[in-house]
């Protein structure tokens, strides 16, 4: 019966710091996984830098899938070096939010898409998208792409 009495009281008084600890270790394990994460992108950032930069043989029209607030940053001030664009421009209809999320590996579900017009020998990295689908291709730029360059800003359908 002591036993019984001790443990119960054991349980009683542990149980309120188990509860609390809870939330610390699902925090513990976001930051993991958040390190984990930034050393992949750290890697494959990496990987992309050893891709040559060339110029464009001809003027090509690529698309951008963002967030609304980074559109209209970039129709300010450009699309910043090093940022992800299509390597061509399908025509038609654009994919949904979650269909060009998965097909270009996206981090984030994208609410717009831009249309942009590179210019004839402007410089860029050509290289496979990573944690995209397979054979999936896109373009970066060591240069800021300037706000001329993006022609037209379409919502994606949720």
């Amino acid at each position: 019966m002591r036993k019984l009495l001790a443990i119960l009281t054991a349980a009683f008084l542990l149980l309120p710091q188990l509860t609390w600890a809870a939330p610390l270790g699902r925090a513990a394990a976001r930051a993991a996984s958040r390190r984990a994460m930034r050393a992949q992108i750290f890697k494959l950032d990496a990987r992309r830098h050893r891709v040559p930069v060339r110029p464009l043989p001809q003027p090509r029209t690529v698309h951008r899938y963002t967030t609304k607030t980074l559109a209209q940053q970039e129709l300010r001030h450009g699309i910043p070096p090093g940022s992800h664009m299509t390597a061509l421009a399908r025509r038609g209809r654009p994919m949904s939010a979650q269909q060009a999320k998965q097909y270009y590996g996206l981090f984030r579900k994208p609410s717009v898409r831009e249309t942009i017009q590179l210019p004839k020998g402007f410089r860029v990295r050509h290289s496979h998208a990573t944690n995209a689908a397979r054979g999936v291709r896109e373009l970066t730029s060591p240069k800021r792409v300037p706000p001329e360059a993006i022609k037209k800003v379409t919502p994606l359908a949720r």
